[in-house]
């Protein structure tokens, strides 16, 4: 390979004056620092918009939770109130037994309707998850939280859906003994109710005890 000459050691040692093509490389390489520097603000912003829209659905799904779990005292109640005439009709238990569960079961009722109305109204005025699916691009170690969230959001979806129905049976035969005991309602319309509920009660309630296990075993948003 031959030497070079001096004139090309000259011209690439000597000084450049303003304006050569190596000011103009050095400008471009500042530009280049500077669109670089742009980015990286952009990715930190992207990254925290992420961890801003993890924290917004972990907060409502921490809603969810203590939703399911209050609306769990209200449908363990509704259990025990249908369980009670099961088991005295199989002679398992007096009816004096059930009379009494029957008599604890429905004066809690009122409350465990409160608790979980306020609970459900919480959670509910949460905004909803959706934006994680809106996600550009999402930093690395945001991606396995919005996963996360995204799989603990359907299973409380699916609990929040189930615990409603649950407490929608109770409270209505919280109402129909109400009415009953108001003289709205005869002893017979009242008796039919209550043995289509009684009926009807332990579907939806292993459907919210399925539900409610499957959100226990969730994976945790963070």
């Amino acid at each position: 390979m031959p030497l070079i000459g001096w004139a090309g050691y000259n011209a690439l040692t000597r000084d450049e004056p303003a304006g050569s093509a190596a000011t103009a490389d050095t400008r471009a390489e500042s530009a280049g620092e500077v669109a670089r520097g742009d980015t990286t603000t952009g990715s930190f912003e992207l990254a925290q918009a992420a961890r801003d829209a993890v924290h917004a659905c972990a907060t409502r799904l921490a809603a969810g939770d203590a939703y399911v779990q209050s609306a769990g005292v209200g449908i363990g109640h509704w259990n025990e109130h249908v369980q009670a005439r099961t088991d005295m009709l199989n002679g398992v238990i007096a009816q004096e037994d059930m009379k009494a569960i029957w008599k604890r079961t429905r004066l809690a009722g009122p409350e465990d309707v409160n608790q979980a109305n306020a609970a459900l109204e919480a959670y509910e005025a949460l905004p909803a998850c959706d934006g994680l699916a809106t996600i550009e691009d999402p930093p690395e170690t945001v991606v396995a939280q919005i996963t996360a969230c995204q799989e603990r959001e359907t299973a409380t979806t699916a609990a929040v859906a189930a615990a409603t129905t649950g407490m929608q049976g109770w409270s209505g035969h919280l109402n129909a003994m109400a009415a009953h005991a108001d003289g709205e309602m005869t002893a017979q319309a009242a008796q039919d109710l209550w043995v289509a509920a009684w009926e009807a009660a332990p579907g939806y309630i292993g459907v919210f005890n399925d539900a409610r296990d499957l959100l226990a075993a969730a994976p945790a948003c963070e």
